[in-house]
C-alpha cells in the first residue's frame, strides 16, 4: 500500500511538473506561428476548460455539503470526471495557443497521463462503491460532456413518454 502511495506521489510530482512547463512554454512560444485562427480557438477552449473546473469544484463543495458521497448531480450527471474534462481542454488551449512542438508534445505526454488516471479513477471509485459506480458508469460518459448531455435528455425524454406527461 505505501509503495502505491509512493508511485502515486510521484505521478502527481511528474504531472504537476509537465503541466508547469506547459504553462511556461506556452508563455515562452505564445502564437509561435503566428495562425490567428488557432489562437482564437485555443481561448475559446480554454474558457471551456476553466468554466468546467468551476462548476465542478462548485458542484463537489455542494455535494459535501448535503453528505452526498457519491457525487452523481450538478456537471457529474453529465460527465464522470469533469475536472480531468476541464484540464483536458485547457492542456488542449495551451497546446493550440503556443503552436510550438515542444509545448504540443508535452501536452500530449499530459493528456495521456491524464487518460490513464482518469481509468485508475474509475477502479478506484469501483471499489470504493461498487455496484452503484458501476451502474453510474452505464449512465454516464467518462469525459464525453456533449455524448452525456444528450443520452441525459434522450432518458429524460423517455421517462416523460412511459409516466405518460
Amino acid at each position: 500500500m505505501k509503495d502505491e502511495r509512493t508511485a502515486h506521489l510521484i505521478g502527481h510530482i511528474i504531472y504537476i511538473t509537465l503541466y508547469i512547463s506547459l504553462i511556461t512554454s506556452s508563455i515562452i512560444f505564445y502564437n509561435s506561428a503566428n495562425l490567428a485562427t488557432l489562437l482564437y480557438v485555443g481561448w475559446v477552449i480554454f474558457a471551456c476548460g476553466l468554466t468546467t473546473l468551476i462548476i465542478s469544484s462548485q458542484t463537489r463543495r455542494r455535494a459535501h455539503r448535503v453528505k452526498e458521497t457519491l457525487i452523481q448531480s450538478g456537471i457529474y450527471a453529465y460527465v464522470r470526471h469533469p475536472e480531468f474534462l476541464g484540464h483536458m481542454l485547457i492542456i488542449t488551449s495551451l497546446i493550440l495557443m503556443a503552436q510550438h512542438p515542444i509545448s504540443a508534445a508535452i501536452g500530449l505526454v499530459l493528456l495521456l497521463l491524464l487518460c490513464f488516471e482518469i481509468l485508475e479513477e474509475d477502479k478506484r471509485n469501483i471499489e470504493k462503491f461498487g455496484d452503484a459506480y458501476k451502474e453510474y458508469m452505464r449512465r454516464v460518459p467518462r469525459i464525453n460532456l456533449l455524448a452525456g448531455i444528450i443520452k441525459s435528455t434522450r432518458e429524460r425524454r423517455s421517462g416523460l413518454k412511459e409516466s405518460g406527461k
